[in-house]
């Protein structure tokens, strides 16, 4: 290579314009001056300080500058490296630790995916307990007022599934009189059932007729009442086509979701997160392609507007049957959405079955339902997909698979294996997600694989959800083992915390207090299942980091990291279980900027 110097020679009133401009770009790009060593470094103390490093987990002094973690450890230590020259701030010995990441969420909404941004804005059912009566009414209210429409359809979310059971009750009220010609349409907070009415269903094509044409096992995605027609009951394949039907939020509805979403998830500590569907369908159940691209214009717009406050990594859904083709146009997606800023597109997700719950029952067990004697299948073909693993794996594509049944975890732990058997020096984080049921003899192959557990442990508690939708219904064999979360940590998987919201609370201490007592309205599930803290606190900061591909730069404190920072209330090490699950986020710092809170 020849280099060459090049000297331009200018007047001298040339070289005074010269000068202005560049003191003039230097004012608005501090960076190309050298701006960024000027701005004087900033040191919190007096804090009990939870670092997420293995090595080094905790501290009482952390200094930060230009957006960057610059020293951490004691007071007199952190003084030292930064000097006289440093801002300080007294944390009053409150708690701080790394920004949270939740490895599993969906915090927008689109017409496919039910959003956390999306219940914040539109009409949300939050009762656990079924009451035709409060439900008729408030979806009356609902209508009445008009502010939570999709086009002409009106939405209802965050319904419990302990509804569905009285389906064609429900069909008998909503279907007729004041709502016989308004689509209304309830969608489950588990994210894979909802409910619609006659209007809403006849305009989606879901019909008698056309259910009786369907293959038997997709017959199984729509509830029928006792004269076999339709009651408006659908899970899965019938969810995505109801979905396909519904109108499309306007830009700036999604926009509205997108800035609800992240600032609720910035007031609760979260500078980070897995967007498990941020394109394609909920189940899979059509392909994956560039002209709908889901919620990802969204976050490009967020990110042009600097309003995307997190680290995101966006997981398309793709239909792994469909073959190496699907890949591509996660590549292809990938390429489009390169710079922009805070967005990661790192791989893709799958499903590999559905939920366990009553009357869905489409989570993929060793052993049939009691109730039915049939078993749901795994929804892939099975040799198919370890080829499609294995090439994803090949083409550095990561995976994130939801898999709830103990037959879905275990074939999809197959697949990754034979991509670890093909390429030994991969270090991709695959990922298997919610894992209510795992074999004893699956929970090693979580670190001989690599593959990351993520789980949702807000869910692991004594209730309906749990008692009444699920025990009665699986094999006690297989539901001895439910949300197996010590089994796995003992066995050395690497746990990360999600939330998977809006099917649930994203408050990760929430969450952190669940897996530690997993105790609810009727006993406690499964004692010997229950968490250390410590754990927790990992899962939601370096473990999920992980997930993220990111754990180089976020997730922790430690030098040269991003300052990602969250100020608590209280110390969440220490303090008694009931306080826990009420700890207040003071602030968030996403990046050296306080995003939440108060600035310090």
């Amino acid at each position: 290579m020849i280099h060459r110097r090049v000297v331009f020679q200018v007047t001298n009133a040339a070289s005074k314009t010269l000068a202005a401009l560049i003191a003039s770009f230097a004012s608005l790009w501090p960076s190309l001056a050298g701006g960024v060593e000027k701005v004087p470094p900033v040191l919190f103390y007096n804090a009990r300080i939870f670092t997420a490093e293995p090595t080094a987990p905790y501290a009482n002094a952390v200094a930060i500058q230009g957006g960057r973690i610059v020293a951490v450890g004691t007071h007199a230590s952190v003084q030292r490296r930064v000097g006289t020259s440093a801002r300080r701030i007294d944390l009053g010995g409150r708690f701080l630790m790394p920004g949270m990441i939740d490895a599993h969420a969906h915090p927008i909404g689109s017409q496919m995916v039910v959003g956390g941004g999306s219940n914040l804005v539109l009409a949300h059912y939050d009762r656990k307990t079924y009451s035709l009566t409060d439900l008729v009414s408030f979806v009356g209210k609902t209508v009445d007022t008009g502010n939570s429409m999709m086009g002409d359809t009106v939405v209802v979310n965050g319904i419990d599934p302990v509804h569905w059971a009285h389906s064609t009750d429900i069909d008998r009220e909503l279907s007729s009189g004041r709502f016989s010609s308004t689509p209304v349409i309830l969608f489950g907070s588990d994210g894979h059932t909802a409910w619609a009415n006659k209007a809403a269903r006849t305009r989606a094509g879901m019909s008698a007729n056309y259910v009786r044409t369907l293959p038997a096992q997709e017959q199984a995605f729509f509830g029928m009442d006792s004269a076999g027609n339709p009651n408006g009951f659908v899970v899965d394949g019938g969810l995505t086509r109801l979905r396909a039907s519904v109108p499309r939020p306007s830009v700036e509805s999604q926009l509205n979701f997108g800035r609800a979403g992240v600032k609720h998830l910035n007031s609760l500590g979260v500078t980070g997160w897995l967007d498990a569907a941020a394109a394609g369908a909920v189940g899979g159940g059509i392909p994956l392609s560039l002209e709908d691209q889901g919620v990802l214009p969204v976050y490009r717009e967020l990110a042009r507007r600097d309003e995307l406050t997190a680290h995101v990594a966006a997981f398309p859904v793709i239909r792994p049957n469909d073959g190496h083709q699907q890949l591509g146009v996660v590549e292809k997606l990938r390429r489009e959405y390169a710079g922009v800023k805070n967005l990661t597109i790192p791989g893709f997700k799958v499903f590999a079955d559905g939920v366990v719950e009553f009357p869905a029952q489409t989570a993929a067990l060793t052993k049939p339902y009691l109730n039915t004697g049939h078993s749901a299948p795994v929804l892939f073909e099975r040799e198919k997909f370890k080829d499609l693993v294995v090439e994803a794996d090949r083409r550095h594509l990561t995976l994130h698979i939801h898999a709830i049944g103990n037959l879905a975890v275990k074939q999809s732990l197959d697949a990754i294996g034979a991509a670890r058997q093909a390429n030994p020096g991969g270090t991709l984080p695959h990922t298997l997600t919610h894992l209510e049921f795992v074999d004893d003899d699956d929970l090693s192959r979580f670190a001989l694989y690599r593959v990351n557990a993520v789980l949702q442990l807000l869910w692991a508690l004594a209730d309906p959800s749990t008692i009444e939708q699920v025990k009665p219904y699986v094999d006690p064999s297989i539901y001895s083992r439910i949300y197996p979360a010590r089994s796995l940590l003992e066995a050395g998987a690497n746990v990360a915390g999600a939330s998977d919201w809006p099917v649930s609370s994203p408050n990760p201490f929430e969450a952190m207090y669940q897996a530690e007592t997993r105790v609810g309205p009727q006993g406690v599930l499964t004692p010997e299942q229950r968490m250390p803290r410590i754990a927790m606190l990992f899962a939601y900061t370096r473990n999920a980091a992980v997930v993220l591909g990111r754990q180089q730069d976020i997730g922790s404190i430690t030098v040269g990291k991003r300052a990602d920072l969250v100020l608590v209330d209280r110390d969440v090490l220490t303090v008694p279980s009931e306080e826990l699950r009420d700890a207040k986020v003071l602030w968030t710092m996403f990046g050296g900027k306080v995003v939440h809170g108060i600035q310090p």
